[in-house]
């Protein structure tokens, strides 16, 4: 997992990316692709023990998908070809800085940067967009799911999220895109031992510091 770290160039993110969740946080749901992007320092594997501040309010857990990028991005090239692992991940969030940043319109980063708020599983072979869409994602605390998704319910799909970033900012071999989390995010607490669903492949267990 080490080795797939230090091949990660840049952590894009995306906002909103499911209409539900934009509503459980009283957002308006975006009429374009909100991106924004993390550290390399932010990533951790989704095992042993998990470390969060403890001194910035509530941390919510924000499960997504993740794609690698395979190429230098160029318009009009498939998915297929631009893409060659899924993997999934944890966007977490200081939500009260959060509110706080988005009071005074400043920027995310301080809610979403710090030490280990990527959590990123090992990556698989990409199979196709179909199969991408349709798979099934979970966030287990404690035993309990506390949040599932599918991609297919994206508010901007994969390819428009390729292109967009792929122009506005730029992608190339070893990109990572956290492409949004579905509704249900929520806080956690020190002890919370985490599971992470990609269909019926189990990763964990995380074991949540604070």
């Amino acid at each position: 997992m080490a080795n797939e770290f230090s091949s990660i160039r840049n952590v894009y993110c995306v906002g909103r990316n499911y209409a539900l969740h934009a509503k459980e946080l009283g957002n308006d749901v975006p009429e374009e692709p909100m991106i924004f992007s993390k550290p390399t320092h932010a990533l951790h594997p989704v095992e042993g023990e998990l470390k969060l501040p403890s001194d910035v309010g509530s941390i919510h857990y924000e499960t997504e998908m993740v794609v690698r990028i395979s190429r230098t991005y160029e318009p009009g090239v498939p998915v297929e070809q631009m893409v060659d692992g899924m993997a999934i991940g944890i966007d977490w969030t200081a939500r009260d800085v959060q509110n706080v940043l988005k009071e005074k319109r400043h920027p995310w980063l301080l809610a979403k940067g710090f030490k280990n708020a990527a959590v990123l599983s090992p990556f698989r072979p990409f199979p196709n967009i179909e199969a991408f869409e349709a798979m099934e994602f979970s966030l287990l605390r404690n035993g309990e799911t506390v949040q599932e998704g599918n991609p297919v319910d994206m508010i901007f799909p994969l390819e428009k999220l390729i292109s967009y970033i792929g122009e506005h900012f730029g992608l190339a071999e070893g990109d990572v895109i956290f492409t949004g989390t579905p509704a249900g995010v929520g806080p956690v607490k020190d002890g919370d031992e985490l599971i992470l669903m990609m269909d019926e492949e189990r990763f964990g267990p995380l074991h949540v510091r604070m």
